[in-house]
């Protein structure tokens, strides 16, 4: 990425005496997993180094006017896709509530959390351009990009908001790309790298079935690539094989063709990496061709929706979570669950006019991305765009109440950028319609840019 350095050696050292005031580390602040820390041990300069503070063409020292934080954020509202919208409709919850509540403390001052969205169907250019309208070409229409959905969405962002030193946080997807250090603006979310989920589905095999043969389905994009390009990998020096791939276009829900394909290869191994209405679509096709395959399906697309599609044909396959289940009986009287539900119907009841399913997963993964962030504000050092950042990129082990018993959260500077690396394995039970944890935490803290080809980084 090229930059062009638009600010001279005194603005830098402007810059650089605010920060001395505005930063702290976390590890001076050994705060034992209670927050997220305004530094990462960096001096004033590598700070500013890492941040390209100095090229930001809107200052991100400069401390919040007023008393709103406002975020924007871009998400599919309509089409086959506007199921996304529901994660919507949790962090819009969480932000509400902590405003019925006071507001939220950045960095000194209270403030009140208030959002705008656009809807882009998931198409990429239609995410650019909600996104310049609604932060500007100046970058002050908003502090900060919330939630974005989709690989390529974010991507095709990721230019713009980090030329205006706009935070990016909470990308809504698990792509390896966000610990792309040249892009410090831009975080991911919690869910788990795509990597780690391809790592997580060969350590099942290489225990259960050694020798196993897979097919997998995949989206033809970055997304898609990630999932193929880490199984790859993670199947080095194993006697599992990948014996046939087959893509699909993005945003296509038809893939009855390549499911036949991929039944007649010898495969007795399903890496479902469909997204949306894909996946359940796969796992029909799957049982219509009376292919008998241990299945993998993407974290994407363990909602009740998605499920509930797949029907009979979802059971018994496997896959990956950090968060618990809304469906599942197990938390029904969890003091957590029973609070996000009634947050939910008092705040959003009636989200842009969608009728409430309390039990949509995807909903209750909004409401703890939102969470989060507000821990990381008020653990941020100073009401600043880069003391937020510092903040997320140094997240000490903390959790949220939706998070599984054991899970945890931690980032570390731009080496480590990567939320979601503890998780537990879950396996659909069709005839109850909910997902089971059939595994311990699983955890690959700081491991995902070692399990993970360079390439996917840096694309």
């Amino acid at each position: 990425m090229k930059r062009t350095r638009t600010r001279g050696l005194l603005a830098l050292l402007a810059v650089l005496t605010l920060l001395a005031g505005a930063c702290s580390s976390r590890d001076d602040d050994d705060s034992g997993g209670t927050g997220g820390g305004g530094g990462d041990g960096e001096t004033e300069e590598e700070v500013a180094d890492t941040y390209h503070v100095e090229d930001c063409t809107s200052d991100p020292t400069a401390e919040i006017e007023g008393d709103t934080l406002k975020v924007v954020s871009s998400y599919p509202q309509s089409g086959l896709t506007g199921a996304f919208a529901e994660i919507a409709r949790g962090w819009a919850t969480r932000f509400d509530e902590a405003n019925a509540n006071g507001g939220v403390d950045f960095g000194g001052t209270t403030v009140q959390i208030e959002y705008e969205d656009a809807d882009d169907e998931y198409n990429p250019q239609q995410t650019a351009s909600n996104i310049e309208e609604l932060v500007g070409a100046d970058g002050n229409g908003a502090f900060a990009v919330f939630s974005v959905v989709g690989t390529a969405n974010n991507i095709n962002i990721r230019d713009f908001l980090d030329e205006r030193c706009v935070p990016n946080v909470f990308a809504a997807t698990g792509s390896v790309a966000w610990g792309n250090p040249d892009y410090p603006w831009l975080i991911g979310s919690s869910l788990s790298p795509y990597t780690l989920e391809a790592q997580a589905f060969a350590d099942y095999l290489e225990e259960n079935d050694p020798d196993a043969k897979v097919g997998m389905l995949r989206q033809s994009d970055e997304f898609g690539a990630t999932y193929e390009e880490g199984f790859r990998q993670a199947i080095e020096g194993t006697d599992i094989e990948l014996v046939a791939v087959e893509e699909y276009p993005v945003g296509s829900d038809q893939v009855g063709s390549q499911v036949t394909s991929l039944a007649a290869s010898g495969a007795d191994a399903f890496f479902n990496g469909g997204t949306l209405l894909a996946c359940p679509n796969a796992l029909t096709a799957k049982q219509a061709e009376g292919w008998e395959a241990t299945t993998w399906v993407s974290g994407t697309c363990i909602s009740k929706t998605l499920m509930g599609i797949a029907g009979a044909a979802g059971a018994d396959v496997l896959s990956l979570t950090n968060l618990k289940d809304p469906l599942n009986p197990e938390y029904a009287e969890d003091p957590a669950m029973t609070e996000f539900f009634a947050a939910v119907q008092e705040y959003q009841p009636n989200f842009k006019g969608r009728e409430l399913d309390l039990e949509n997963a995807i909903i209750a993964y909004g409401y703890a991305q939102a969470d989060l962030f507000i821990q990381a504000l008020e653990a941020a050092e100073a009401p600043t765009r880069l003391a937020m950042m510092q903040s997320i990129r140094n997240l000490d082990g903390i959790t949220t109440p939706l998070a599984h018993e054991g899970i945890t959260f931690t980032t570390s500077g731009t080496e480590d950028s990567y939320m979601g690396e503890s998780f537990v394995l879950v396996q659909y039970d069709a005839a109850a319609a909910h997902f089971n944890e059939i595994s311990d935490v699983i955890d690959f803290e700081g491991q995902t840019a070692d399990l993970t080809p360079e390439e996917l980084i840096t694309a």
